[in-house]
Parts: structure tokens; C-alpha cells; sequence
């Protein structure tokens, strides 16, 4: 057996080795006493530390001491921006917030009041920043200094306070922009520089060919604007921005103008005459000139014929070549009818040939005067003794009056003219009437003499001054037969006299009256009776008015009226006018017109069948103002 023993107190396991014959203590006692256990001090032994407790302190310092550092800014810096923040360039470390506000403020006023100024040709603008939908945040800008190397996580923090160190960090200013706003901004700049382009423009006024050349057009380039004002602004400093735009070509340039010049000089060379019979009408150039007009098609400049003037124009011909009805004239009384002046054949123009041939001739050029002879008809009498009983006019179907109380001497003559060419006359069915065709030419030879009439916007001398009253009743007459009006004109002006019997059965007004001007206004109706008619006229000097009567079968109808709504009331100017008359010696003062009062009348007819269908019809007039109107002479 080893002398070796193993003893294991409390701690770890050590070995003792015994002396060769020599026996432990305990063992030297007797057997017989009993073995008291020993107690034994435990033997201690120093510790060192480990080296990986040593790395995780040697780590910790080497990382908390430059996050320390990082940190430590905030109470070295406390309220300044940190040392190497610059904006554009400029330092400003050091700076409180409070200080670089002012500062930077103080270093962007102008660009802030005056960012830019817009200039096109000799125009210039100065939007501010709020114009232009900019945003300048200058706050915002120290804001973002004070913030660098103190703000985020340490590594951006430690990453920042390097760049400061080793090289510092710019800021630029943000600008914020709407650039809705910025177009909105330059589009209320288009009024002001755009401009469409003007096609050159040929007149044949008097027969004068004059053009106008054409002019280029101007368009406001928005996007390209706005994309210059932003790069300018940039900048930062006020910047002058030439504004963008594009020129626009006209359709018709000045190339076509002369083309279209030399055709209409060459078309008014020369007169055209106009003969029928032994009658010969002449059109000066004047005249020619009303006829043509100068229409653009396709990028050209084209003179044409105007049909609806030369329609016109011929219409006013057929008044004076017509030798109105054919028929004789007839007396209705006593519920008879009676022949009072025998039938004679008339001539009537071809109008529509007539448009035709002219229009051709005009479109001819000539150095020499241009002839035509009218296409006409001859018309003969339908109605003689045996077939009056056959012609339906029995009984009164209406009437028009007017009074021309206090009118001039030359008005009455040429009233009572006008009526005796009314009178007797008969109205086919179906057939258009029209006054100035049966009237006639209005000159000396018809038994008209001069008087004053209304000439466009004064009151003058002319042949057949007066007639409109005889229009007038007529008109009147027509109106309540309830036969169709298919032409009438109100006078421009107010007419006083003209209100009494205005309204008919409805007693005066105003409203009712009709203005004809030879070969330009008309007044036309169509007998729709089914029956002839006829227009029968009395004067009664003494109570100075006129009576204009249709006699025929009378259509089972009523004729009715509202109004006369009168509205749009203005007061006569209160400034005369006065016309120079070189014809009057000097220091002749007449006056030819009396100051009236403008409006709107309107009056509506209500026409009611047997079927109790009605129709009803606007007759509307405008009366304008008139002042007073003085001639003086200047001779």
C-alpha cells in the first residue's frame, strides 16, 4: 500500500507525504481512547485577474472617451454654431442663432424684396418671392447650422464634427417653390405682351383700294420662362430674366395684300351702267365698291361679290325700274266695287337674273365702261269690269291712322303724293307687297318736293321728307289685318307725332310706326287672305290725318296686342351738337333737331284662328337718344 494519503477539506484536494516509520500523531494514541477529528485551517491562495476582464476595460475607455469628447460640444459650444459651418462660402461659426438671423437677413434683403426683374422690349416687372410661389426659409437655414455635429446618432455626430475639423462643412439656402404659382404669376403677364398676329387687310372704301400690311404675333412662352426664373434666383442675389416668347406669322401676309390690291384696283377701273328701255342707271366705282368684299380662304386674300348687298342693291333697283302694279286702280263703296283708273302694262325686273348678270360683270375687269341691259318682263292687266264680283272684296278688313297735325308745308305735299300712290291699288293673294316699289322714285317728276328727313344721325334735307308717315299707316293697317310682316323698320328717333292712334283700337302709343328709305328700307307684307285686297287712302286736311284702309273678305281671326313694354329709358343729352354748313354765311344759326329722350319699346301681336292656334310676334323698336342739333354757317 502507498504511503501516500489523500485529505480533501473543504477545498481542493492536496497531498501529503508521511515519514517512513514514524506514524502520525493520531495514530500514536492508544486504540482505546477515541479519534477526536482535527480541524485544519484552510490555506489561502492570491488570485490574479483575468485578461479578458482587462480587454473589456482597456475597450471601454478607448470608446467612452471620444464619445465623451463628441458630447462634450454641447457644454463647450453651448448656444453657437460650431467652428467650421460656413453658408455659401462665408463663415459663420461662432454666431448665436439670434446673431446669424439678423445677419443673414441684413446679407438677403434685396433678394428677398427684389429676387428678379422680368423685362420684355421696353416693359419691366418686379415680382416678389411670394409672386413667384418661392419660399425662403431663413430660420430654417440657422436652424440646420446649429444643428450640425450635435444632432442624430454618435456616429453621425463623430462623422460631422471630423468634417468640421478636417475641412467644414458649406451649406447651401433651400428654396422651396410652387411652380403653379410661378405660372400662375406669369400668365397674368400675357395681357401685357401677347399679341395676335394681325392678317394683312384690304379696304375698297370709296372705291379707295388702300391696305393695311399684316403684323407678326406674340406668344408668352410660360415653362421656358419659368425654368429661367428659377435658375436665376439660385443665385440668390436679384438677377434680370429676359422673358421667353415666340413670334406668330399671320395667315395672310403682306404678299397676298398686293396680289389682292392690284385685282380689286383693276375691278374698279370702270363704271358699270345699267339700261332698260331708255332709262340708264349708272354704278360709279363708289357703288362697285359697296358690291365687293375682300374674304380671306386659305391663306389668301379673295375679292368676291357680296351677294346679300348686291341683292339689296337690285331690290332698291326694282323700286325704280317697276312701274308697280299692272292692275287698274279701284274705288270700294256703297259695298261695291268700281274701276277709277284703267289697267296699264308695267314692266317688272328679273331680279334674280339680274343678281346674276351683274354679279358676273363685276367680277370682269374693264378700261372702258362696263354695259348691261336689265333682264325685265312686261306685265299686263288681270283684272277688268266682268271680274270684279270674282276678286272677294267685300267688307272692310282693317285700318291704319296717323295724324300729321303741325307738319310743314313740304311734309303735307309730299303726305299727300305718297298716299295717292297708294290708293286703289290691288294685293293678290299670296302676294308680297312692297311700298317702295309701288311708291316709285321719290324726285320732282313722281310730284315730291325736298324736305327734312332723318339722314343717319341728323335730321336734313331730302327728297320726300314726310313719306315714313304714309309707311306708317300702312304698316298699321297691315298689322292689325294680321297679315304677315316680312319687312319693317322703326325710326331711329323718337317722333312725336306718330303716337296718335298709334296703338289702333287700343287708342295712342308709342310703338307702332315703320321708316322706309328708297332702295335701303322697306316695308313688306304678304296678302295671306286668300282674297285680293285693296288699299284704299283718304286725307282729312282739316283734322290733318291719314287714313289708309284694306277692303277685301276678312279672315276669320282676332288680332290682339300687349304693351307697349317700354324700357331702357335715357335722358336726352344735354350737350348740343352743332354741324358746320358752308353753304350758310358765317354766323347762321339754325336749329334742325329738338332734344328727345332714348328707349326700348316692345310690343307683342297675338294673332287667334278659328282653331283658337295663336301666333304670336315681337315688334320691337329702339329709339336713342337725341340732343339738340344746331347748323351754322361758315361761308
Amino acid at each position: 500500500m502507498p504511503n501516500d494519503r489523500y485529505y480533501q477539506e473543504y477545498g481542493p484536494i492536496y497531498r501529503r507525504r508521511v515519514r517512513q516509520g514514524v506514524a502520525p500523531a493520531d495514530d500514536e494514541r492508544s486504540s482505546e481512547e477515541p479519534r477526536r477529528p482535527r480541524t485544519r485551517r484552510p490555506v489561502r491562495h492570491r488570485r490574479r485577474t483575468p485578461l479578458r476582464v482587462w480587454f473589456v476595460i482597456v475597450s471601454f475607455c478607448a470608446v467612452a472617451f471620444p464619445f465623451g469628447v463628441i458630447y462634450a460640444v454641447d457644454v463647450i459650444y453651448p448656444d453657437i454654431i460650431l467652428p467650421g459651418v460656413s453658408i455659401r462660402g462665408e463663415s459663420v461659426g461662432g454666431y448665436s442663432r439670434a446673431d446669424l438671423i439678423i445677419e443673414l437677413r441684413q446679407r438677403y434683403r434685396t433678394f428677398e424684396q427684389q429676387p428678379v426683374t422680368l423685362t420684355f422690349r421696353d416693359r419691366s416687372w418686379r415680382p416678389t418671392l411670394t409672386d413667384l410661389g418661392v419660399a425662403f426659409d431663413i430660420e430654417q437655414l440657422v436652424n440646420n447650422a446649429f444643428t450640425l455635429g450635435r444632432s442624430g446618432d454618435p456616429f453621425t455626430r463623430a462623422y460631422e464634427l471630423w468634417l468640421l475639423w478636417r475641412e467644414g462643412i458649406d451649406l447651401t439656402p433651400r428654396l422651396t417653390v410652387d411652380l403653379a404659382q410661378t405660372q400662375r404669376y406669369l400668365l397674368g403677364l400675357a395681357p401685357h405682351i401677347e399679341q395676335m398676329p394681325t392678317d394683312a387687310v384690304l379696304s375698297l372704301a370709296d372705291a379707295r383700294v388702300v391696305g393695311q400690311p399684316s403684323r407678326p404675333g406674340t406668344q408668352l412662352l410660360i415653362d421656358a420662362t419659368a425654368n429661367d426664373v428659377l435658375l436665376a434666383i439660385q443665385q440668390l442675389q436679384p438677377q434680370t430674366v429676359v422673358v421667353r416668347t415666340r413670334q406668330l406669322a399671320p395667315l395672310i401676309d403682306d404678299t397676298d395684300l398686293v396680289i389682292a390690291q392690284q385685282i380689286a384696283t383693276q375691278l374698279l377701273r370702270s363704271p358699270i351702267e345699267l339700261q332698260v328701255a331708255d332709262q340708264t342707271i349708272t354704278w360709279t366705282p363708289e357703288r362697285l365698291a359697296e358690291l365687293l368684299q375682300v374674304t380671306p380662304v386659305n391663306g389668301q386674300l379673295t375679292i368676291q361679290v357680296h351677294s346679300e348687298r348686291l341683292t339689296r342693291a337690285v331690290e332698291g333697283l326694282a323700286q325704280v325700274i317697276d312701274t308697280g302694279t299692272a292692275e287698274p286702280r279701284l274705288r270700294f263703296s256703297d259695298g261695291g266695287l268700281r274701276i277709277v283708273t284703267e289697267g296699264q302694262a308695267g314692266r317688272r325686273l328679273r331680279q334674280a337674273d339680274a343678281v346674276t348678270a351683274i354679279a358676273e360683270l363685276l367680277m370682269q375687269p374693264s378700261l372702258i365702261t362696263r354695259t348691261l341691259v336689265l333682264p325685265v318682263e312686261q306685265i299686263e292687266p288681270q283684272i277688268t269690269a266682268e271680274t270684279l264680283d270674282s276678286l272677294g272684296i267685300v267688307e272692310l278688313v282693317a285700318e291704319g291712322r296717323s295724324s300729321f297735325a303741325g307738319s310743314a308745308p313740304y311734309r303735307i305735299t309730299n303726305i299727300r303724293v305718297g298716299a295717292a300712290r297708294m290708293n286703289g291699288v290691288l294685293i293678290a293673294p299670296g302676294e308680297e307687297f312692297s311700298f317702295n316699289r309701288q311708291l316709285g322714285e321719290v324726285n320732282a317728276e313722281n310730284g315730291f318736293v325736298e324736305g327734312y328727313a332723318i339722314i343717319g344721325n341728323r335730321t336734313q334735307l331730302e327728297w320726300g321728307g314726310g313719306v315714313c308717315q304714309v309707311s306708317t299707316t300702312v304698316f298699321r293697317a297691315a298689322f292689325w289685318a294680321g297679315l304677315p310682316i316680312t319687312e319693317r323698320h322703326a325710326h331711329s328717333f323718337y317722333i312725336s307725332w306718330y303716337d296718335r292712334f298709334g296703338l289702333g283700337p287700343n287708342g295712342d302709343g308709342q310703338g307702332l310706326d315703320a321708316a322706309i328709305f328708297t332702295g335701303v328700307q322697306d316695308l313688306k307684307f304678304v296678302n295671306d287672305t286668300g282674297h285680293w285686297l285693296l288699299m284704299q287712302t283718304s286725307i282729312d286736311e282739316q283734322a290733318q290725318v291719314l287714313v289708309v284702309q284694306l277692303y277685301g273678305t276678312r279672315p276669320q281671326r282676332e288680332v290682339r296686342i300687349e304693351g307697349p313694354i317700354i324700357a331702357n329709358e335715357v335722358r336726352a343729352p344735354s350737350e348740343p351738337v352743332y354741324i358746320d354748313d358752308p353753304s350758310l354765311p358765317r354766323g347762321t344759326l339754325r336749329q334742325t333737331d329738338v332734344a328727345r329722350g332714348g328707349r326700348d319699346i316692345s310690343i307683342y301681336r297675338i294673332v287667334t284662328d278659328t282653331n283658337g292656334q295663336e301666333r304670336r310676334e315681337l315688334f320691337f323698336t329702339r329709339f336713342r337718344p337725341w340732343p339738340n342739333i344746331f347748323v351754322r354757317g361758315t361761308r
